[in-house]
């Protein structure tokens, strides 16, 4: 009958959760009808991507100059001109020894396959990471809340259950610290004189009882307690038999050689075990209780200890395993994301040192063609060491370079780039100027870039974690301009990733790790669209690589009407 109940109860539970669940269903379809969302063309707040710019400053200048710094261990064979000399574009300068060259070279690229070799290595790692899963490092803590506590089962079963026979007040249901025992005026709880309870079959003591019979301090003795299943009789009461009981007197009197006792037999009336049940009886020592058993209760089945739940177990297996818990190996959640982060920056370092180095053996490899290196602009030869004095590891007085030319017609600027545009900027690069005094705008043409960085980035605002590299660019229509005006500079970089789709990132929000957009579907109902994101520029809009076309209609993703199901309208049909 008990399982027809339960049946019948989820039969009924599952049909108020079929009616809960229409009337929800009725009224989301009712405030989708009743809503109205406004969308517009993704073109309509499309970006749009023409790659970025490197800014800069500097001072036009009449002059210009080509530094030559000695690479490490390169040896000067030959000097082909003089201070105060004056040269053309292409006028050879200096002749290195190309032996040493060439050893340079290998080094160079040794480096360089070092260090690709690191980033492959670093790569796989990253790989490994990303598709590690993460383990979870929490140490358990035992929930105890669903383990009923002692006060909170003592008031339950206060309420379910007296503590009392309700026909024999001396029968106890279930024991507590506070329950009197049957003989507790003749009683002083020892093993010759225990303490007698008795009660029903299926009673139970709880661990504050068991706390009250253990030893009061280290050394004591415990309190021995017996359990005796009674027999009732017909009115529910503790049935009584006769016993003869044996009384041993001392007398006053005695004799030279002992005292006196007299014997006395009585009957008296006792309680009779229940011998349907067997053993009826249990005995406790109070020495001997185990370490739980202030936080365990206890049924007395036919005078047989047993534990009242499996919880109890479970809550003590949970102690047990909450203290030998070792962390597991592996990645939590947040270490794995700090370990991607980590690897990911150690990729850009690898990468950019690689850049460097690749630089630095172009620079060597163009010089090792015939060992010559050639001026770079028309000029007058301002200074130049003596072949004696070329270990690149002294300096002169003035830049520590081996030889500096000076230009000596039309109008020059000099900018800097980040490091990281050095493979894309190269002598011939478009810049553009704008005046500072004018506001008129000029176009100049790098005609060298520095082989060495520049002490920070006094030229501009740049990302302090890179190097920035010095550039001089010829102005060619210069009847605007005059020596020591300043110029902003502008250098258009990464055009070859211009257009594609960048939109405002509050128009994408995130779900269970994944971007999407609300977009107009061909019902003209909203819908979520999973989109994937890319790079964010202007600090504000996202790029959208795949899952969006510029023909979309798009609604604004919060408020109360960004939900699938909602009717849209065009953003020139919409009225207030």
């Amino acid at each position: 009958m008990k399982g027809k109940k339960v049946i019948a109860a989820v039969a009924a539970l599952a049909i108020a959760g079929g009616a809960v669940y229409g009337g929800i269903y009725a009224y989301q379809v009712y405030q989708s009808d009743s809503l109205v969302a406004e969308v517009q063309p993704v073109s309509n707040i499309n970006y749009g991507y023409w790659g970025d710019q490197e800014t800069s400053y500097g001072m036009v200048t009449n002059d210009s100059s080509q530094e030559i710094y000695l690479e490490n261990d390169s040896k000067v064979e030959e000097v082909y001109v003089e201070q105060g000399d004056e040269v053309k574009a292409g006028d050879a300068l200096i002749k290195y020894d190309t032996s040493e060259i060439e050893i340079e070279i290998k080094r160079k690229e040794l480096d360089i396959s070092t260090t690709s070799n690191s980033i492959a290595k670093a790569q796989r790692a990253l790989e490994v990471l990303k598709q590690t899963k993460p383990v979870d490092k929490t140490r358990p803590k035992v929930d105890t809340s669903k383990y009923n506590t002692e006060t909170k089962q003592e008031e339950n079963t206060e309420l379910s259950l007296p503590e009392t026979d309700e026909k024999d007040s001396r029968i106890y249901n279930y024991v507590t610290a506070s329950s009197v025992p049957y003989n507790a005026k003749e009683a002083d709880g020892s093993e010759e004189n225990p303490y007698i309870y008795y009660v029903n079959k299926g009673a139970y003591a709880y661990g504050s009882f068991f706390n009250s019979i253990r030893p009061a301090k280290s050394g004591a003795e415990g309190k021995h307690v017996v359990f005796i299943i009674c027999k009732k009789d017909s009115d529910g009461k503790i049935l009584m038999e006769s016993s003869a009981v044996e009384e041993t007197v001392e007398t006053t009197e005695t004799t030279e050689t002992s005292e006196e006792t007299e014997k006395t037999i009585y009957e008296t009336l006792v309680p009779v075990p229940d011998d349907s049940v067997s053993p009826n009886t249990k005995t406790f020592d109070g020495n001997s209780l185990t370490a739980y058993d202030s936080d365990r209760m206890w049924y007395i089945f036919s005078g047989e200890e047993v534990e009242t739940d499996s919880d109890w177990q479970d809550l003590l297996d949970s102690i047990e395993e909450e203290q030998d818990w070792e962390e597991p190996e592996g990645y939590s959640e947040t270490e794995l994301a700090d370990a991607i982060e980590e690897k990911e920056q150690e990729i850009k370092k690898l990468d950019l040192q690689r850049r460097k180095e690749e630089l630095e053996l172009e620079v060597l490899e163009n010089t090792a063609s015939d060992g010559v290196v050639y001026a770079k602009i028309d000029g007058t030869v301002k200074s130049v060491r003596e072949i004696s004095d070329s270990s690149s590891e002294e300096e002169d007085d003035s830049s520590g370079a081996f030889m500096v030319v000076t230009g000596s017609d039309g109008l020059y600027v000099s900018g800097t780039i980040s490091e990281l545009l050095l493979d894309e900027v190269k002598p011939g690069t478009v810049v553009t100027a704008n005046s500072w005094e004018t506001g008129n705008t000029f176009q100049a043409t790098i005609t060298e870039i520095s082989d060495y960085p520049v002490s920070g980035n006094s030229m501009g605002d740049g990302n302090p974690n890179v190097s920035y590299y010095e550039y001089t660019a010829y102005i060619e229509d210069s009847s605007s301009l005059k020596n020591g005006e300043y110029v902003d500079l502008s250098i258009q970089t990464n055009t070859s990733e211009s257009g594609g789709i960048y939109i405002e990132k509050a128009y994408v929000r995130q779900e269970n790790g994944q971007s999407y957009v609300m977009i107009a579907d061909e019902n003209d109902r909203l819908k979520k669209q999973y989109v994937v994101t890319g790079k964010t520029i202007y600090g504000s809009a996202v790029e959208i690589k795949s899952g969006l076309s510029e023909t979309d209609r798009i609604a604004f993703p919060y408020g109360k009407e960004a939900v699938e199901g909602t009717l849209v309208s065009d953003e020139e049909d919409m009225y207030y």
